[in-house]
């Protein structure tokens, strides 16, 4: 059994408390901030001073979706695996390297 791991009780009503406290401060945190900021930042460069549209909180959101899904899709590739086995040697697997050789193999097979 491992000792090291930590067990974490709430206990009644304000243990309940804390951990609504807890969920929603993330939830604002990782969320609605974002979300207020992007807006707020949007109708005062692009609104006031480019005299652009304005953007309300559904359009932020999604906005702020789109940022979050383009800086994953453009981070996930630099993603390394490395497996080691005891005194072996380490084996390294690079995605870049993977995605290069199948795109050169692709130009191998359409230049015959």
């Amino acid at each position: 059994m491992n000792k090291d791991f930590k067990v974490f009780q709430l206990h009644g009503l304000s243990g309940l408390f804390l951990l609504g406290f807890i969920i929603v401060s993330i939830f604002c945190g990782l969320v609605l901030f974002p979300i207020w900021v992007i807006m707020t930042g949007w109708n005062e460069l692009v609104g006031s001073m480019l005299n652009g549209p304005a953007i309300n909180y559904y359009q932020a959101f999604l906005l702020w979706m789109f940022v979050a899904l383009c800086s994953y899709l453009a981070l996930k590739n630099n993603i390394s695996i490395k497996i080691q086995k005891g005194d072996q040697e380490n084996i390294d697997i690079d995605f870049e390297e993977i995605t290069e050789k199948n795109f050169s193999d692709d130009e191998d097979i359409d230049r015959n």
